[in-house]
C-alpha cells in the first residue's frame, strides 16, 4: 500500500500535511476570529445607535413647539411625495425595460423644436415620394376602376357582381396550385381538396357557434378539431401525454397567441398577484407578441438568440426572469430562421420559477410532430440531425409539446399546414383551469347572462366546418406525407443555396423555413431580393441581420429547384451591378429596407411604417 513517488504523490502529501496542521491550529484561529467579529459588530451597532440618537435629538429640536396636527400633516405629505417619486422611478424603469433607453432618448430629442421640424419635413418628403411611386405603378397596370365610396342606388344583377369580382381578381398574384413562387402564403396544392373545403364552408356559412343550441354541429366540429390537434401534440391518452389538454379555435395565429397571453396574464394576476406583468420573448418571436404587449399592458422583455444556433438563449432567459414574469414564449419553429427553440430547457426554467410557458407552433404544428416518422431513413432525416451539447448528433426532433412538463399553452395554425382555408387556428391549454381565463362572463347586463369563450362573439361556423373537413380528408397518413415532401424540399433548398458563392444558410434545424444571408459585399441581400422579385419570386425579407427566407409549402415545394437556379443567376447579376456601380433595381425596395435597418431611431421607423400602411390602404 505504499504511495508511488512522483508529482501526484507529492500533491497528495502536501494536502495531507496541511490538513493535519490546520486541524491543530483551527480551534485557536476560530476563537480569535469569532472574538474579533463580535467586537466589530458590537462597535458598529453602538455607532449606529449614537447616530440615530443624534438625528432624533436634532429632529425633536426642530419640531419643538410645532402642533401635533402640523407634524401629522407634514408627515403625510412627505410620505405621499415619497410614494409619488417611487412610482415615477418604477414607471421609468418599466419604460426602459419595455422600449429601451435609446428609444426613450430619441423620443426626448425629437421633442426639441428644431429636430422635430427637420424630422417631420424629411419624413413627409419620403412619404410623398412613396405615394407618387405607388400611384404611378397602379396607373401603369392599366385602367383602374373608380373606387366605390357609396352604395349603388339600386342593386346590381348577380351576373354583374360575378363579372366585376372576376375582373378585379386579375390584379391578384397568379399562382399555380403546385408551382407557387410565393414564400408561404399559399398552402393548399390539391384543387379537389380546395373545392371540398369551399363546399363545406358554403354549407355551414350561416351557422354561428355562439348559438350552440341552434347550431350543435359546428360546436361539435370545433371540439373535435381541438381534440384531434391535441392528440399529436401531447394531449389525450398515451405515455407522457396530458389528458387534460383542451382549447378552442380562433381566426388565426395572431388571435391564438393573443388569447393565450391574455389568459395567462389574468391567470397569473389571480394566482400570483402579478399586476405589472412581464413576458420574456426572443428577438425572433412572432410580431404578435408586440400586439399582445400593447393591447394587454404587458412589459415585453426581449432576449437575444444564440448567434450560432439562432435559438432563444436559455441562459439569457434565466437571467431575465423576475417576480413579475408571467410567461416565457418559445417558438417551434421561429418564423424568421426556422429554428426550434430548446423547449425542454425553457420548460425547466418555467417550472422552477413557477411561471407559464407558451409554445408558438403556428408554423410547425402540423409538420414537426410528424417529422421523425416522415424522415425515417431518408437523407433529409440524416441532415436534420443537430449537434447536442456533447457534440453528438441526434436525428430526431426534440419534444416541444405538452409531453414536456412546464408547457402550459400552444398555438397551432390549421390554415397553414393543416391545409384548411384562411381564418382558422387552434389555441391549446394544459388544463381547463387556464382556459377559463380566456372566457368573458357578464352577469349584470340588461340583455341577460352572457358568456363568450373568445375575443370574438359571433364566429363563422363555415370556417370551423371546413377546418374539420380538412383534417378528416387528409388524415394522419396525409400529414406525414406532406411533412416528408416539405422537409425534403427544405433540405434540398438548403443544400442548393449552400453551393451558391456568396450566400450562407442560417441555422442547422431542417424545418419548413430556409433562411440565408449574403457573405459577399458584392451581393447586397436586399438588392438580390429586388432582382428575384422582378423575376416573379415573392421571398420574405428579414432584419437583424439582413437576410431572406423561403417557407416551403405543398403549393411551392416543386418550385425549389427553379428557386435555386434563379438565385444562382440573380447573384451573378447583382455582382455585375455592383461592379458597374449600379444603385440597384429601379423601383426596388432595397433602399427602404436598408434605411430601416440602418436608422438607430426605431420609433421613427415605426412612425414611417404607420404612414406606409396608410398609403397601402389608399393606393389599392
Amino acid at each position: 500500500g505504499e504511495r508511488a513517488p512522483g508529482r501526484a504523490g507529492y500533491k497528495a502529501g502536501v494536502v495531507y500535511t496541511m490538513s493535519v496542521d490546520m486541524s491543530r491550529a483551527a480551534p485557536a484561529a476560530v476563537s480569535t476570529a469569532s472574538a474579533a467579529a463580535s467586537e466589530l459588530v458590537s462597535s458598529g451597532f453602538h455607532e449606529a445607535a449614537r447616530l440615530v440618537s443624534l438625528l432624533a435629538a436634532r429632529l425633536d429640536q426642530n419640531l419643538d413647539g410645532m402642533s401635533p396636527s402640523r407634524i401629522a400633516l407634514a408627515s403625510a405629505l412627505a410620505a405621499a411625495f415619497g410614494i409619488k417619486v417611487a412610482a415615477m422611478l418604477l414607471d421609468a424603469r418599466r419604460s426602459v425595460r419595455r422600449r429601451g433607453l435609446l428609444f426613450l432618448l430619441f423620443i426626448a430629442a425629437k421633442q426639441l423644436p428644431v429636430i422635430k421640424t427637420i424630422v417631420k419635413r424629411e419624413k413627409q418628403k419620403m412619404i410623398d415620394e412613396m405615394d407618387a411611386d405607388m400611384t404611378s405603378k397602379m396607373l401603369a397596370e392599366g385602367v383602374v376602376p373608380a373606387k366605390l365610396t357609396r352604395l349603388p342606388p339600386t342593386g346590381n344583377s348577380i351576373a354583374w357582381v360575378r363579372g366585376e369580382a372576376n375582373a378585379r381578381q386579375q390584379k391578384d398574384t397568379k399562382w399555380n396550385s403546385d408551382r407557387s413562387t410565393m414564400s408561404g402564403a399559399v398552402y393548399v396544392a390539391d384543387s379537389k381538396h380546395f373545392n371540398l373545403l369551399s363546399d363545406v364552408y358554403a354549407q355551414y356559412a350561416h351557422s354561428n357557434p355562439l348559438h350552440a343550441d341552434a347550431f350543435p354541429a359546428v360546436a361539435r366540429f370545433e371540439q373535435e378539431v381541438v381534440a384531434m390537434t391535441a392528440s399529436f401534440l401531447g394531449g389525450g391518452a398515451g405515455k407522457g401525454c396530458n389528458p387534460e389538454v383542451c382549447g378552442l379555435m380562433t381566426s388565426g395565429g395572431t388571435e391564438s397567441i393573443l388569447t393565450a397571453i391574455r389568459a395567462t396574464r389574468d391567470y397569473m394576476r389571480h394566482v400570483r398577484s402579478i399586476t405589472k406583468p412581464e413576458l420574456i420573448v426572443a428577438d425572433s418571436a412572432h410580431a404578435a407578441v408586440y400586439k399582445a404587449a400593447e393591447y394587454f399592458d404587458i412589459v415585453l422583455v426581449r432576449v437575444k438568440v444564440d448567434p450560432q444556433t439562432l435559438k432563444m438563449d436559455v441562459d439569457a432567459v434565466r437571467k431575465a426572469c423576475t417576480r413579475n414574469t408571467i410567461m416565457i414564449y418559445a417558438s417551434a419553429p421561429g418564423y424568421p430562421h426556422g429554428q426550434m427553440d430548446d423547449v425542454s430547457s425553457l420548460a425547466k426554467i418555467a417550472v422552477a420559477k413557477k411561471i407559464c410557458l407558451h409554445v408558438d407552433a403556428c408554423l410547425g404544428g402540423f409538420v414537426m410532430p410528424f417529422a421523425n416518422e416522415a424522415l425515417e431513413g431518408t437523407e433529409a432525416g440524416a441532415e436534420a440531425g443537430t449537434k447536442g451539447n456533447e457534440g453528438s448528433t441526434r436525428s430526431k426532433t426534440a419534444l416541444f409539446d405538452f409531453r414536456v412538463p412546464g408547457v402550459t399553452s400552444m398555438s397551432i395554425d390549421t390554415h397553414k399546414y393543416g391545409l384548411a382555408q384562411k381564418g382558422s387556428s387552434v389555441v391549446l391549454y394544459a388544463s381547463s383551469a387556464l382556459r377559463q381565463y380566456q372566457y368573458t362572463a357578464v352577469m349584470d347586463w340588461s340583455g341577460g347572462l352572457y358568456i363568450s369563450p373568445s375575443q370574438a362573439g359571433s364566429r363563422s361556423g363555415g370556417l370551423i366546418a371546413q377546418t374539420w373537413a380538412s383534417l378528416m380528408a387528409v388524415g394522419r397518413s396525409g400529414y406525414v406525407k406532406n411533412a416528408r415532401a416539405i422537409l425534403q424540399g427544405a433540405s434540398a433548398l438548403r443544400n442548393g443555396i449552400s453551393e451558391i458563392d456568396g450566400l450562407q444558410v442560417m441555422g442547422d434545424d431542417v424545418t419548413m423555413v430556409v433562411a440565408w444571408r449574403s457573405i459577399d459585399k458584392a451581393v447586397p441581400i436586399y438588392v438580390l431580393n429586388d432582382v428575384m422579385t422582378a423575376n416573379g419570386w415573392h421571398l420574405s425579407v428579414l432584419h437583424a441581420p439582413p437576410a431572406l427566407h423561403y417557407c416551403v409549402t405543398p403549393a411551392n415545394v416543386r418550385s425549389v429547384g427553379k428557386l435555386v437556379d434563379d438565385l444562382q443567376t440573380a447573384c451573378e447579376k447583382v455582382k455585375q451591378m455592383t461592379k458597374s456601380g449600379a444603385a440597384g433595381v429601379e423601383g426596388g425596395k432595397a433602399p427602404i429596407y436598408g434605411l430601416a435597418g440602418g436608422l438607430p431611431d426605431r420609433g421613427l421607423i415605426g412612425d414611417i411604417l404607420k404612414d406606409v400602411q396608410d398609403l397601402m390602404l389608399k393606393n389599392v
